[in-house]
Protein backbone atom coordinates (compact mmCIF):
# COMPACT_ATOMS: atom_id res chain seq x y z
CA UNK A 1 0.00 0.00 0.00
CA UNK A 2 1.45 3.19 -1.39
CA UNK A 3 0.32 6.79 -1.44
CA UNK A 4 1.35 10.13 -2.57
CA UNK A 5 3.26 12.53 -3.34
CA UNK A 6 2.66 15.15 -6.37
CA UNK A 7 0.64 14.28 -9.87
CA UNK A 8 -0.23 16.06 -12.90
CA UNK A 9 -0.34 19.46 -11.39
CA UNK A 10 -2.01 22.43 -13.61
CA UNK A 11 -3.41 25.44 -13.12
CA UNK A 12 -4.25 28.42 -15.56
CA UNK A 13 -5.18 30.81 -13.76
CA UNK A 14 -3.61 34.54 -15.60
CA UNK A 15 -3.03 32.87 -18.66
CA UNK A 16 -4.68 34.48 -22.09
CA UNK A 17 -7.89 33.61 -23.04
CA UNK A 18 -7.26 30.66 -25.28
CA UNK A 19 -5.07 28.98 -23.04
CA UNK A 20 -7.05 29.93 -20.34
CA UNK A 21 -9.93 27.84 -22.17
CA UNK A 22 -7.81 24.95 -23.15
CA UNK A 23 -6.23 24.26 -19.73
CA UNK A 24 -9.85 24.83 -17.48
CA UNK A 25 -11.27 21.74 -20.18
CA UNK A 26 -8.19 19.62 -19.50
CA UNK A 27 -8.63 19.81 -15.71
CA UNK A 28 -9.28 16.71 -13.66
CA UNK A 29 -9.22 16.94 -10.46
CA UNK A 30 -9.02 20.62 -8.20
CA UNK A 31 -5.97 22.24 -9.55
CA UNK A 32 -4.82 18.87 -11.37
CA UNK A 33 -3.54 17.76 -8.49
CA UNK A 34 -4.37 13.90 -7.62
CA UNK A 35 -3.99 12.73 -3.92
CA UNK A 36 -2.55 9.85 -4.87
CA UNK A 37 0.35 9.23 -7.46
CA UNK A 38 -0.58 6.91 -9.92
CA UNK A 39 2.30 4.07 -9.95
CA UNK A 40 4.09 4.55 -6.92
CA UNK A 41 3.40 1.82 -5.16
CA UNK A 42 4.96 -0.39 -8.48
CA UNK A 43 7.22 -3.31 -6.18
CA UNK A 44 5.29 -3.13 -3.13
CA UNK A 45 1.98 -3.82 -4.19
CA UNK A 46 1.12 -6.75 -1.39
CA UNK A 47 4.25 -6.62 -0.31
CA UNK A 48 3.85 -6.79 3.63
CA UNK A 49 6.84 -8.24 5.76
CA UNK A 50 5.96 -11.18 7.39
CA UNK A 51 7.75 -10.66 10.79
CA UNK A 52 6.73 -7.99 13.69
CA UNK A 53 9.30 -5.00 13.35
CA UNK A 54 9.36 -1.14 12.12
CA UNK A 55 10.18 -0.99 7.94
CA UNK A 56 10.79 1.97 6.22
CA UNK A 57 10.54 2.37 2.28
CA UNK A 58 12.31 5.43 0.94
CA UNK A 59 11.63 6.92 -2.43
CA UNK A 60 13.10 9.14 -5.03
CA UNK A 61 10.88 10.14 -7.85
CA UNK A 62 11.19 12.49 -11.04
CA UNK A 63 8.38 13.17 -12.80
CA UNK A 64 7.85 15.61 -16.20
CA UNK A 65 5.82 16.31 -18.71
CA UNK A 66 5.44 18.81 -21.68
CA UNK A 67 1.96 17.51 -23.10
CA UNK A 68 -1.51 18.39 -21.74
CA UNK A 69 -4.22 16.61 -23.39
CA UNK A 70 -8.17 17.48 -23.86
CA UNK A 71 -11.01 15.14 -23.54
CA UNK A 72 -10.70 13.16 -26.24
CA UNK A 73 -6.86 12.10 -25.50
CA UNK A 74 -5.82 15.04 -28.02
CA UNK A 75 -2.72 17.00 -27.24
CA UNK A 76 -4.27 20.97 -26.93
CA UNK A 77 -2.24 23.86 -28.31
CA UNK A 78 -1.18 24.68 -24.99
CA UNK A 79 2.54 25.20 -24.40
CA UNK A 80 2.88 23.55 -20.96
CA UNK A 81 5.86 22.07 -19.12
CA UNK A 82 6.31 20.63 -15.50
CA UNK A 83 8.64 18.98 -13.30
CA UNK A 84 8.35 17.51 -9.79
CA UNK A 85 11.02 16.32 -7.66
CA UNK A 86 9.78 13.76 -4.59
CA UNK A 87 11.21 12.41 -1.52
CA UNK A 88 8.89 10.13 0.15
CA UNK A 89 9.51 8.30 3.80
CA UNK A 90 7.22 5.41 4.16
CA UNK A 91 7.15 3.46 7.94
CA UNK A 92 5.44 0.80 8.18
CA UNK A 93 4.66 -0.83 11.62
CA UNK A 94 4.29 -4.78 11.30
CA UNK A 95 2.12 -5.25 14.79
CA UNK A 96 2.86 -9.27 15.18
CA UNK A 97 -0.53 -10.19 16.08
CA UNK A 98 -3.61 -11.66 13.73
CA UNK A 99 -7.20 -10.70 13.81
CA UNK A 100 -9.78 -13.03 12.04
CA UNK A 101 -6.90 -15.00 10.41
CA UNK A 102 -4.93 -12.03 8.90
CA UNK A 103 -2.07 -10.08 9.82
CA UNK A 104 -1.97 -6.53 10.95
CA UNK A 105 0.30 -3.39 10.18
CA UNK A 106 0.00 0.55 10.14
CA UNK A 107 1.66 2.78 8.03
CA UNK A 108 2.35 6.50 8.11
CA UNK A 109 3.80 8.92 4.57
CA UNK A 110 5.51 11.66 4.53
CA UNK A 111 6.08 13.29 1.26
CA UNK A 112 8.47 16.04 0.50
CA UNK A 113 8.03 17.40 -2.71
CA UNK A 114 9.15 20.24 -5.33
CA UNK A 115 7.38 21.30 -8.17
CA UNK A 116 8.21 23.78 -11.55
CA UNK A 117 5.14 24.57 -13.57
CA UNK A 118 4.78 26.74 -16.93
CA UNK A 119 1.40 27.06 -18.55
CA UNK A 120 1.31 29.41 -21.91
CA UNK A 121 4.57 31.88 -20.62
CA UNK A 122 3.35 32.22 -17.01
CA UNK A 123 5.00 29.98 -14.52
CA UNK A 124 4.91 29.20 -10.59
CA UNK A 125 6.46 26.83 -8.35
CA UNK A 126 5.96 25.29 -4.88
CA UNK A 127 8.11 22.96 -2.78
CA UNK A 128 7.23 21.59 0.59
CA UNK A 129 5.32 18.94 2.77
CA UNK A 130 2.08 17.13 0.34
CA UNK A 131 -0.58 15.98 2.07
CA UNK A 132 0.89 13.08 4.72
CA UNK A 133 -0.98 9.87 4.24
CA UNK A 134 -2.16 7.42 7.44
CA UNK A 135 -3.17 3.78 7.84
CA UNK A 136 -4.69 2.58 10.82
CA UNK A 137 -4.88 -1.01 9.74
CA UNK A 138 -4.03 -2.64 6.99
CA UNK A 139 -4.66 -6.42 6.84
CA UNK A 140 -2.88 -9.28 5.15
CA UNK A 141 -4.44 -12.89 4.55
CA UNK A 142 -1.65 -15.43 3.40
CA UNK A 143 -3.88 -17.89 0.79
CA UNK A 144 -0.39 -19.88 -0.03
CA UNK A 145 3.47 -19.55 0.79
CA UNK A 146 2.96 -17.93 -2.65
CA UNK A 147 -0.11 -15.45 -2.53
CA UNK A 148 -1.73 -13.11 -0.37
CA UNK A 149 -4.73 -10.52 -0.08
CA UNK A 150 -4.19 -7.25 1.49
CA UNK A 151 -6.94 -4.67 2.36
CA UNK A 152 -6.82 -1.43 3.83
CA UNK A 153 -7.51 2.23 4.12
CA UNK A 154 -5.03 4.46 3.00
CA UNK A 155 -6.16 8.68 4.63
CA UNK A 156 -4.76 11.06 2.79
CA UNK A 157 -5.26 14.29 5.10
CA UNK A 158 -5.75 17.61 4.47
CA UNK A 159 -2.16 19.07 5.38
CA UNK A 160 0.85 19.90 3.50
CA UNK A 161 1.93 23.44 2.27
CA UNK A 162 -1.47 23.92 0.08
CA UNK A 163 -2.67 27.51 -0.53
CA UNK A 164 -6.17 28.35 -2.42
CA UNK A 165 -4.32 31.36 -4.06
CA UNK A 166 -1.32 29.49 -5.87
CA UNK A 167 -0.56 28.67 -9.23
CA UNK A 168 1.11 25.90 -7.98
CA UNK A 169 0.93 23.36 -5.02
CA UNK A 170 2.37 20.30 -4.25
CA UNK A 171 -0.54 19.16 -2.10
CA UNK A 172 -4.59 19.01 -2.27
CA UNK A 173 -6.76 21.14 0.16
CA UNK A 174 -8.82 18.10 0.79
CA UNK A 175 -9.30 14.88 2.68
CA UNK A 176 -9.27 11.67 0.51
CA UNK A 177 -10.59 8.59 1.84
CA UNK A 178 -8.74 5.69 -0.17
CA UNK A 179 -9.66 1.76 0.34
CA UNK A 180 -7.78 -0.33 -1.23
CA UNK A 181 -7.68 -4.39 -1.98
CA UNK A 182 -4.66 -5.93 -3.35
CA UNK A 183 -3.17 -8.90 -4.45
CA UNK A 184 0.12 -11.11 -4.84
CA UNK A 185 1.56 -13.75 -6.45
CA UNK A 186 5.52 -14.20 -5.61
CA UNK A 187 7.44 -17.25 -6.24
CA UNK A 188 11.11 -17.09 -5.14
CA UNK A 189 12.57 -18.28 -8.07
CA UNK A 190 9.52 -17.46 -11.12
CA UNK A 191 6.82 -15.88 -11.54
CA UNK A 192 5.80 -12.73 -10.09
CA UNK A 193 2.76 -10.76 -10.25
CA UNK A 194 0.76 -8.46 -8.19
CA UNK A 195 -2.20 -5.70 -8.71
CA UNK A 196 -3.48 -3.23 -6.43
CA UNK A 197 -7.10 -1.72 -6.55
CA UNK A 198 -7.52 1.59 -5.45
CA UNK A 199 -11.06 4.27 -4.83
CA UNK A 200 -10.17 7.72 -4.17
CA UNK A 201 -13.01 9.30 -2.42
CA UNK A 202 -12.40 13.07 -2.32
CA UNK A 203 -14.04 15.32 0.11
CA UNK A 204 -14.67 19.29 -0.50
CA UNK A 205 -12.25 21.74 -0.83
CA UNK A 206 -13.40 24.27 1.81
CA UNK A 207 -11.44 27.13 0.66
CA UNK A 208 -12.49 26.97 -2.39
CA UNK A 209 -16.01 24.78 -2.81
CA UNK A 210 -14.52 22.56 -5.23
CA UNK A 211 -14.89 19.26 -5.17
CA UNK A 212 -12.85 16.91 -6.91
CA UNK A 213 -14.56 13.72 -8.66
CA UNK A 214 -13.94 10.39 -7.03
CA UNK A 215 -11.51 7.78 -8.95
CA UNK A 216 -10.51 4.00 -9.82
CA UNK A 217 -6.71 3.68 -9.84
CA UNK A 218 -5.36 0.15 -10.72
CA UNK A 219 -1.82 -0.68 -10.28
CA UNK A 220 0.37 -3.61 -11.22
CA UNK A 221 3.52 -5.58 -11.00
CA UNK A 222 4.52 -8.62 -13.39
CA UNK A 223 7.72 -10.20 -13.53
CA UNK A 224 10.32 -12.98 -13.19
CA UNK A 225 12.26 -13.74 -10.11
CA UNK A 226 15.99 -15.08 -10.55
CA UNK A 227 18.43 -15.37 -7.65
CA UNK A 228 18.38 -11.88 -6.08
CA UNK A 229 16.96 -10.26 -9.06
CA UNK A 230 13.64 -9.28 -10.55
CA UNK A 231 13.01 -7.86 -13.68
CA UNK A 232 10.12 -6.97 -15.26
CA UNK A 233 7.15 -4.14 -16.06
CA UNK A 234 4.97 -2.11 -13.54
CA UNK A 235 2.31 0.38 -14.56
CA UNK A 236 -0.92 2.58 -13.60
CA UNK A 237 -4.55 2.98 -14.76
CA UNK A 238 -6.64 5.84 -13.56
CA UNK A 239 -10.26 6.28 -14.81
CA UNK A 240 -12.45 9.42 -12.46
CA UNK A 241 -15.76 7.92 -12.48
CA UNK A 242 -17.36 11.07 -11.28
CA UNK A 243 -17.45 15.04 -12.52
CA UNK A 244 -15.35 17.52 -10.44
CA UNK A 245 -18.23 19.82 -9.01
CA UNK A 246 -18.07 23.77 -7.91
CA UNK A 247 -20.58 25.02 -5.72
CA UNK A 248 -22.46 21.74 -5.98
CA UNK A 249 -22.70 22.26 -9.69
CA UNK A 250 -21.03 19.88 -12.10
CA UNK A 251 -18.17 20.79 -14.19
CA UNK A 252 -17.00 17.54 -16.22
CA UNK A 253 -13.42 17.31 -16.27
CA UNK A 254 -13.08 13.56 -15.92
CA UNK A 255 -9.35 12.17 -15.82
CA UNK A 256 -8.06 8.79 -17.70
CA UNK A 257 -4.64 7.70 -17.96
CA UNK A 258 -2.69 4.74 -18.43
CA UNK A 259 1.24 3.93 -18.37
CA UNK A 260 3.87 1.20 -18.16
CA UNK A 261 7.72 0.31 -18.26
CA UNK A 262 10.37 -1.56 -16.94
CA UNK A 263 11.50 -1.89 -13.95
CA UNK A 264 14.52 -4.05 -11.97
CA UNK A 265 14.59 -5.05 -8.43
CA UNK A 266 17.71 -6.03 -6.71
CA UNK A 267 17.24 -8.06 -2.48
CA UNK A 268 20.19 -7.45 -1.36
CA UNK A 269 19.28 -9.15 2.62
CA UNK A 270 19.39 -6.19 4.81
CA UNK A 271 17.74 -4.10 1.70
CA UNK A 272 15.85 -3.86 -1.30
CA UNK A 273 16.44 -1.48 -4.33
CA UNK A 274 14.03 -0.98 -6.90
CA UNK A 275 14.36 1.29 -10.07
CA UNK A 276 11.79 1.71 -12.37
CA UNK A 277 10.15 3.81 -15.36
CA UNK A 278 6.75 4.34 -16.42
CA UNK A 279 5.97 6.14 -19.56
CA UNK A 280 2.58 7.34 -19.63
CA UNK A 281 0.89 6.26 -23.06
CA UNK A 282 -2.67 7.66 -22.59
CA UNK A 283 -4.20 10.69 -20.47
CA UNK A 284 -7.18 12.46 -21.30
CA UNK A 285 -8.45 15.76 -19.53
CA UNK A 286 -4.64 15.55 -17.70
CA UNK A 287 -0.86 15.80 -18.71
CA UNK A 288 0.82 13.02 -20.59
CA UNK A 289 3.82 12.62 -18.08
CA UNK A 290 6.55 9.98 -17.34
CA UNK A 291 8.32 9.36 -13.60
CA UNK A 292 11.34 7.47 -12.78
CA UNK A 293 11.48 5.87 -9.57
CA UNK A 294 14.61 4.81 -6.98
CA UNK A 295 13.15 3.10 -4.00
CA UNK A 296 14.67 1.31 -1.10
CA UNK A 297 13.10 -0.82 1.21
CA UNK A 298 15.10 -1.75 4.87
CA UNK A 299 14.29 -2.85 8.00
CA UNK A 300 14.29 -0.43 11.11
CA UNK A 301 13.93 -2.60 13.79
CA UNK A 302 12.17 -6.11 14.43
CA UNK A 303 10.83 -8.22 16.98
CA UNK A 304 14.11 -10.09 18.75
CA UNK A 305 13.17 -14.14 18.73
CA UNK A 306 10.71 -13.74 15.38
Amino acid sequence: MMRKVLTLPLAAAGCTALALLGAQNALAMEGGVSPFPAGSTSEYIAAMPPIAGLFAVQQTSYTSSEQLNDAHGDKLPVPFKMTARSTTTRLLASWGTQLAGASLYSQLVLPLVSLDLSVAGHAGSDKGLSNVTVSPLIARWGLSPESNVTAGLDIALRSGSYRADRMANVAVGYTSWQPILAYRYKQSEGLDVGISNRLLLNQRNGDTGYRSGNAYVGEFTLGWNSERWKVGAVGSYVNQFSDDRLGGTSVGNRMRSFAIGPSIAYNAGPFMVNVNYQRGLYAANTSKSNAIWVNVAIPLWARPGL
